[in-house]
């Protein structure tokens, strides 16, 4: 390819850039972990590594100006209390080691914070309190919060209501022990607090008691076709085993008893558009567009003498806690709701809007630029999460956002909290079982760098390559061993070899030459799949790809031998100018991933570190540019002392 024909693919490319979704601001926040123990590579694998990829690639498309990546600890609730205690621990004192410990994990692992707070840290609670105590008043003045007495566990002899995790039982569902109050998760089931079988304080080890008390109560029914048609407007963008959860989760229905069907297939006829079901316990499920429409459908039922009920047993939760460790509730309000406090569900979606504030605060900036971020329609915020968290961060936080505003019945304006963008990710596994810290089944992220000896950057692109978006994976050291072989092998190579004979043969230039075989056409190919799975996230299939593109300077060895001077030097200078050309694309298409290696490269190359953007992608090295000497990039592997 002569200069006119690299000019237009160069211009070609600059097209496939500039067709990029570029946010004025970006805010990319990971699940938060709870204060109660290290981070595992499960944590790493489904919020820290991928929020981290996602950053450096806005980072690269919008600027690092534009651009917030910020996480904390979430340190409130009973979590962090029964662990405190086990230890023997003074709370406070108990989560100021585990944030250290947190931090430094991070920092092993390259992630690139604006900032790691958590949420009971003294540089953070005024700010966070304040924000969370604002947000429940407006909650509170929309209708949204409902006051509801329930029965709660009390333990008479340590006088005191127990949280949920502070009531060990055997599960109503699966029969298991070691249940919590209200979930399992032996099932993953929930129920009523009264329907826990044999329930043991974790405080004092004795029986506790039900009694009653207040509590404050989402009412998220009222939203329900709000929320239907802002997750029916994420359908070409969202991830489809996302979308099914929560559409599913929402959309207005009615359970009726099958002894009913003859009755009901009789009236199809007048019933509104629907869907109808079988379900557990004997029953159909009908599912229709809207809650008028629920409405409608349900006095033909009473009409028609078919008993139903609402399927609406996701749309009350309960946000608040009769605990001490927590945010406390703004009692002018209700003053029944004294010595109460927040709910840490909740609470940890308010959170990264506090995390933003300090960010800012550090920065030197005014704390209310935050609704840059997030009460900015022309702004994005982005949320890593792991799947079993998907219900609290779209349909809870939907209608929390929704709750705020002025008229909660319509999608959000500007200068009101925007709906954010949710990237859920699958578990990692560890013996092909969900890696959990209650059960030491886990690695902590520590103990592969630290004790086995292995990198950050060969950690992050694996952990990227096991598809957690699309699936279940297994982490097991064998396979790990194999991809850091082929690093260390094809990819090194891929690096090394054009370097060495530009310093060997070609008095440490790039030279003159034109782009060669089918470099041109795959390097367009690979920025458009580039662009396209960064923006979804997708980062195995991006990986694999870059793969593919990175053996193409392999093969220009094979065919062109740059190395050898027994070869026409035109055809050898050529081969050489291509593979420079297709390994800066390399480098700047993996930096998101491998930070640490490709700075290594970014030196050998001796290019400044500006070039890591989008828009030098496509972009050759200047011929006559002088290359710099060959460094150990991706460390050949050890035998696993796993």
């Amino acid at each position: 390819m002569n200069d006119d024909g690299l000019n237009e693919l160069q211009t070609e490319i600059k097209t496939i850039i500039s067709r990029v979704d570029k946010p004025e601001k970006m805010l990319i926040t990971a699940g938060m972990p709870y204060a109660n123990g290290q981070l595992h590579i499960g944590h790493l694998a489904g919020t820290h590594v991928p929020s981290d990829i996602y950053a450096r690639f806005y980072r690269m498309l919008i600027g690092k100006e534009n651009v917030l990546h910020i996480c904390g600890s979430d340190d409130h609730g009973s979590t962090s209390e029964i662990s405190a205690r086990n230890v023997g621990k003074d709370v406070k004192d108990f989560i100021r080691e585990i944030h250290a410990g947190q931090t430094r994990t991070l920092n092993n692992y390259n992630i690139d914070l604006d900032i790691y707070t958590g949420t009971s840290r003294e540089e953070v609670y005024e700010i966070h309190k304040n924000f969370c105590q604002n947000f429940l008043i407006k909650l509170y003045k929309n209708g949204m919060l409902k006051t509801k007495t329930s029965e709660q566990w009390f333990d008479p002899d340590a006088n005191l209501f127990l949280p949920d995790r502070f009531i060990n039982g055997t599960c109503p569902k699966c029969g298991k022990d070691g249940a919590y109050s209200e979930e399992c998760d032996s099932c993953g089931g929930t129920y009523e607090a009264k329907e826990l079988i044999n329930p043991i304080s974790k405080v004092s080890g004795g029986v506790p008691v039900l009694k009653p008390t207040d509590h404050w109560w989402l009412d998220m029914w009222q939203l329900t076709d709000e929320l239907k048609n802002w997750f029916e407007s994420k359908e070409k963008t969202w991830r489809k085993f996302l979308l099914s959860e929560v559409l599913g989760t929402v959309t207005p229905g009615l359970v009726f008893s099958k002894e009913f069907e003859e009755k009901f297939k009789s009236l199809k006829g007048e019933l509104p558009k629907h869907k109808s079901k079988y379900i557990p316990g004997k029953n159909i499920l009908i599912e229709v567009g809207s809650l008028s429409e629920l409405e409608t459908t349900k006095s033909i039922f009473e009409k028609n003498q078919i008993h139903c009920e609402e399927n609406n047993s996701w749309a009350y939760r309960s946000i608040t806690r009769d605990v001490n460790w927590g945010i406390p509730l703004p009692t002018e309000v209700d003053p029944k709701m004294k010595g109460k406090t927040f709910y840490v569900w909740p609470e940890s979606l308010i959170a990264p809007i506090s995390f933003t504030q300090l960010a800012l605060k550090n920065k030197g900036k005014s704390i209310e630029k935050y609704e840059q971020y997030w009460k900015n329609p022309k702004a994005k915020v982005s949320q890593f999460i792991g799947v079993d968290n998907v219900f609290f961060y779209t349909v809870m936080q939907g209608a929390m956002w929704f709750g705020t505003q002025d008229d909660k019945h319509r999608l959000p304006i500007d200068g009101e909290l925007q709906l954010t963008d949710v990237f859920p990710l699958y578990h990692l596994q560890i013996n092909d079982q969900k890696m959990s810290k209650s059960t030491g089944n886990f690695y902590t992220g520590d103990q592969l760098i630290d004790d086995m000896g292995y990198s950050a950057d060969q950690v992050r692109y694996f952990l990227s390559v096991l598809s957690l978006h699309k699936k279940q994976s297994n982490f097991d050291f064998k396979t790990f061993d194999e991809r850091n072989n082929f690093l260390a092998g094809p990819m090194n190579a891929a690096f090394e070899r054009p370097i060495s004979a530009a310093r060997s043969k070609f008095k440490n230039k790039v030279p003159q030459g034109k782009l060669v075989g089918k470099s041109a056409a795959e390097t367009k190919k690979m920025i458009q799949m580039y662009v396209k799975f960064m923006e979804k996230a997708q980062y195995s299939d991006m990986l694999f790809a870059l793969e593919n593109y990175a053996r193409l300077i392999n093969k220009i060895f094979v065919n062109h031998r740059p190395h050898d001077d027994r070869h026409p030097e035109a055809e050898r200078a050529d081969g050489l100018f291509t593979c420079f050309y297709i390994l800066k694309n390399l480098m700047i298409m993996l930096y998101p991933v491998v930070p640490s290696t490709m700075e290594k490269l970014r030196q050998s190359l001796n290019l400044p570190s500006s070039v890591f953007s989008i828009s030098e992608l496509g972009v050759p090295i200047e011929v006559g540019h002088e290359i710099g000497e060959i460094q150990e990039f991706f460390p050949h592997t050890q035998e696993s002392k796993s």
